[in-house]
């Protein structure tokens, strides 16, 4: 007879509890409700069934039944009684997301460095890893993944990495473009071109595993990790990392377009006297994130003899001259981008998020406000500026949210054909 060893229990125990989760007795509206109840309880905290209702649109029948279906596969909990200001009668029982319900593990590859996250099902890190190195070589960079992965699962306790359900990769789509301004070797991009980064992953580790651009995973996190009326429907997302993109949200959605590259406005054209490392000014125009990208602030940083690392890990930032003049110049050539956005979509919002301490990302927003009152509104509606708060832990966090997305966010799909997704898997 053959004996399973440790490692094939756990994949089985896995499955068995994805399977559960996916089961369903009428087809994809058992399955979208369900998702409908656990994003609405993830969105406000905690709910209770009679909030539910009017949340959802279900009946009180219907919500009763899914709650205890969700609580009985350990997804969602009770918690304390509470009396509705207002209300007579008996207090309600708020139901919540149960944070050791799932966990989920997002891999993040930059260009600079590789960030590795466990979450549990409320988003919270649960451990971390942190690789940096020169220039994301696949060899090292995928070794070093498949390491810290199997470290992390190490970590988790049993009952834990019996409750993981997949693994999240992203990156950017371009990761070894822009090799000129990063210094970075040409053949880079040879040895990526003959690289299938998520079957590297898959290979190892036998778990589902997402593939997603690296700012739109930013975007996913930004928009799932803040509740109801912290974000609007519709809004910008701009992550400004090594070098600068971005995500679209219409609808409370990800938006993805055709190819994929929805929200990445680094490419768009600005005025050439507004990039501090250009040699000639005199170019009429150069893409957006030859200015507003992290590693044009690390050269004038360095320009003027001073180690950005220490800099940018300081709580005042803001405060030394160098990064202020990156921010201004960031400011001006930001406001112009918004504006050719506005023209295309009307966004309610933009977010501006990146790989920067959050004193600078605050500085440079106030700044980008002022720059905004300079640009020409007319025939348009001015977009609300807001100031990201997830950081560079961003990208990491959205690739361990893909799973949970995946799984259960509700999407309208569900309604019409099987299990599709804006996400890669």
């Amino acid at each position: 007879m053959a004996i399973e060893a440790p490692e094939d229990k756990q994949l089985k125990t896995n499955r068995r509890f994805l399977e559960r989760v996916q089961e369903s007795d009428n087809g994809g509206i058992r399955e979208y409700n369900e998702r409908l109840i656990l994003h609405a309880i993830r969105q406000h905290g905690e709910i209770a069934s009679a909030e539910l209702v009017r949340e959802t649109g279900l009946s009180v029948q219907s919500i009763s039944r899914i709650a205890k279906r969700l609580i009985g596969l350990g997804l969602i909990e009770k918690r304390n009684r509470r009396r509705i200001k207002g209300k007579v009668g008996q207090p309600s029982v708020p139901l919540s997301l149960k944070a050791d319900g799932a966990y989920s593990i997002g891999v993040k590859i930059g260009r600079k460095s590789m960030d590795i996250v466990a979450v549990d099902f409320s988003g919270a890190i649960q451990v971390s890893k942190l690789f940096e190195y020169d220039f994301p070589m696949p060899s090292q960079v995928i070794a070093a993944s498949n390491d810290g992965i199997s470290d992390i699962l190490a970590k988790l306790t049993k009952s834990q990495r019996e409750r993981v359900v997949g693994l999240g990769v992203v990156a950017p789509y371009g990761l070894p473009d822009w090799h000129s301004e990063l210094k970075s070797p040409a053949s880079l991009a040879e040895e990526w071109a003959a690289t299938d980064l998520r079957e590297a992953v898959a290979a190892t580790h036998d778990l589902p595993v997402w593939e997603e651009h690296d700012a739109k995973a930013a975007c996913l996190a930004d928009l799932l990790l803040h509740g109801i009326g912290a974000r609007p429907n519709n809004y910008l997302f701009l992550f400004l990392g090594t070098i600068m993109s971005g995500g679209v949200v219409l609808d409370g959605t990800i938006v993805h377009g055709p190819h994929g590259y929805a929200g990445a406005i680094g490419p768009l054209p600005v005025p050439g006297a507004l990039a501090p490392l250009e040699p000639d000014a005199r170019n009429l125009t150069v893409p957006l994130l030859k200015v507003a990208s992290r590693y044009v602030l690390n050269e004038m940083l360095r320009s003027a003899g001073l180690d950005s690392g220490k800099v940018l890990s300081g709580k005042t930032s803001s405060e030394v001259a160098a990064v202020r003049d990156w921010a201004d110049y960031a400011a001006r050539a930001l406001a112009i981008g918004i504006l050719s956005a506005i023209s295309t979509f009307d966004f309610e919002a933009v977010v501006i998020d990146g790989d920067l301490p959050s004193d600078l990302r605050k500085y440079l927003v106030e700044h980008l406000d002022g720059h905004l009152d300079e640009q020409d509104f007319t025939g348009l509606v001015r977009p609300e500026l807001l100031v990201g708060d997830l950081g560079n832990r961003a990208r990491a966090l959205g690739g361990a949210l893909l799973p949970f997305y995946s799984n259960f966010v509700p999407e309208r799909d569900l309604l019409v054909k099987p299990r599709a997704s804006g996400f890669a898997v």
